[in-house]
């Protein structure tokens, strides 16, 4: 009984309060929220610094050697006209140009100072926080490798969940690096049909690694972009780049008069998604094997993705291909 008195006196005088407050209040108070509600935060993510295997690491051999001599009154080495650095490999630890070297990027050299900030069309972005001299390394970017086949299902899980940000990038056959869930501030960078910058593929010590370097100069508090030329998954997605040479839609490619030659349809199915086809390609004199990821009901296209890297992905129609 006494804790039952004690929660109701508690109660009344907590009433009391809020009814006291109009009548000592002069006039209309305008309130705010605190500073530590008012702050936006971005997707939250892992912070890595390399990245995390979750498929088997590939370590390759790809037999280039530096061939730059340290010249004592050189205060560095292995610069532009690097042989290895024209081949996009990073000088090894083997280097006799030693601390001079300069072929290093994701070793050695220092990071870019930048900083992730809301933009006004395209969520989150990543602007520079100092001036950048064109060819500058800025950045790695990293996340968790895995194969082609975790990398569609993880598409297709996105997809169902209704999420339209995607972290991917294609490196190679079976290797894809996902920011999703681990990475670093690379991951923030926006798409622009004319970028600063570009992705880079980097042998360092016989590992693909991708690099982000600058195309031009580029000044403090200027957003950093790049082209991201990635497949189509889904429906289309508004560009809001803003650039003169804007193509108005992401991941979409024009199509050439000389890129396929219709092939003989052998199917009246609508939707052919995950089956295996062929396109033949004058220019090269040849079939590139491919599969149906996804179909438009609106169009009436399909999305094919090839297995070869050198061949651009197409909306194509039932009319375009044979099945395998």
């Amino acid at each position: 009984m006494p804790a039952t008195k004690n929660k109701r006196n508690e109660q009344c005088s907590i009433e009391c309060v809020f009814e006291k407050m109009p009548n000592e209040l002069e006039g209309p108070v305008e309130f705010d929220l605190p500073c530590w509600l008012k702050k936006w935060k971005p997707t939250q993510y892992i912070n890595i610094k390399r990245n995390v295997y979750l498929t088997k690491r590939r370590i390759e051999d790809d037999g280039i050697f530096c061939l730059c001599n340290p010249l004592l009154e050189a205060s560095t080495v292995c610069d532009g006209d690097c042989h290895c650095g024209m081949l996009f490999s990073t000088c090894s630890s083997s280097c006799k140009c030693g601390n001079k070297c300069v072929n290093k990027p994701f070793q050695h050299r220092a990071l870019r100072k930048v900083k992730v900030v809301k933009t006004q069309r395209c969520g989150f972005g990543l602007v520079a926080d100092e001036d950048i001299k064109q060819g500058d390394f800025v950045m790695e970017y990293v996340g968790e490798v895995i194969d082609d086949k975790t990398c569609e299902e993880r598409l297709w899980k996105m997809k169902h969940r209704g999420d339209t940000n995607f972290y991917l990038c294609e490196v190679n056959h079976d290797m894809v690096i996902d920011a999703t869930y681990k990475g670093n501030r690379s991951r923030f960078i926006n798409h622009s049909c004319e970028p600063n910058t570009e992705m880079q593929k980097w042998r360092v010590d016989g590992e693909t690694r991708v690099g982000i370097f600058t195309l031009r100069n580029i000044r403090r508090g200027e957003e950093l972009t790049y082209d991201y030329k990635f497949v189509q998954f889904g429906a289309d997605q508004v560009c809001y780049c803003g650039s003169l040479s804007c193509r108005q839609k992401l991941g979409n490619k024009r199509r050439s008069s000389n890129h396929v030659v219709l092939c003989k349809r052998k199917t009246h199915l609508q939707n052919c998604v995950g089956e295996l086809v062929r396109v033949w390609r004058p220019q090269d004199n040849r079939y590139y094997g491919g599969f149906i990821s996804d179909f438009n009901n609106y169009s009436g296209m399909h999305t094919i993705i090839y297995e070869d890297e050198k061949v651009d992905i197409l909306d194509m129609s039932k009319e375009d291909w044979d099945f395998l």
